[in-house]
């Protein structure tokens, strides 16, 4: 135990040097979950070994938020463990400052593929993830949203749209379209293709799409 809090003085330490904000920290997984349900933080970094009955992958698999392992395991059971709970990354203890800080980027960046949005499905209201929106395309008042497998409808316009996702992944390519430029598997000049469809780019937006893709 004393190990882990001389550690968790260490990473506060270097996390406060490299400029972040630190909210909440605890030495107990179940005490961890209270306090990041209520903290609300935006990542969390997580030791696989620490004290009481709960691990740190017990927590991570309790997680929605991105986060990060930090362990002095190497063996492969409690790796492949780990990988099943989807960290942004891990840092092995003695960790570097470098290390530290690529590892915090890496999940920060993972906040915003974990973005979602409202919309309509028949009578109720769900949420969608927006990295699984391929592209969407206006019609009247609403945008269709092609989804991995199905179609959504969001009352909203292309620049309500991208104003909600907020994502570097949506580029406008026609007044009407928009795609997710992650899910394009060719293009030429006049249209991209995403899957089984062809989608055409208009000569307003080429150059910003060509840009964008190359």
């Amino acid at each position: 135990m004393e190990d882990e809090i001389i550690t968790q003085e260490l990473l506060k330490e270097s996390l406060e040097m490299l400029e972040y904000r630190i909210c909440g920290m605890a030495t107990n997984a179940e005490t961890a979950l209270k306090e990041i349900a209520q903290l609300k933080p935006d990542i969390a970094i997580l030791d696989i070994r620490v004290e009481g009955n709960q691990t740190g992958i017990w927590l991570g698999n309790q997680l929605e938020i991105p986060f990060i392992y930090l362990t002095a395991f190497n063996d492969m059971t409690t790796i492949k463990k780990a990988i099943k709970t989807k960290p942004a990354t891990y840092i092995v203890k003695p960790f570097k400052n470098n290390d530290l800080f690529i590892a915090v980027e890496l999940a920060i960046s993972k906040i915003k593929n974990t973005n979602k949005i409202t919309v309509k499905d028949r009578d109720r209201n769900i949420s969608i993830l927006v990295e699984d929106i391929l592209f969407a395309k206006k019609e009247d008042q609403y945008l269709k949203l092609y989804l991995k497998h199905s179609e959504k409808l969001l009352r909203a316009n292309i620049n309500d749209f991208l104003e909600q996702v907020n994502s570097n992944s949506f580029i406008q390519i026609h007044r009407s379209y928009i795609i997710n430029k992650n899910y394009i598997t060719a293009f030429n000049t006049k249209e991209i293709t995403i899957g089984k469809n062809n989608i055409p780019i208009s000569k307003t937006y080429l150059k910003e799409v060509l840009d964008e893709i190359y």
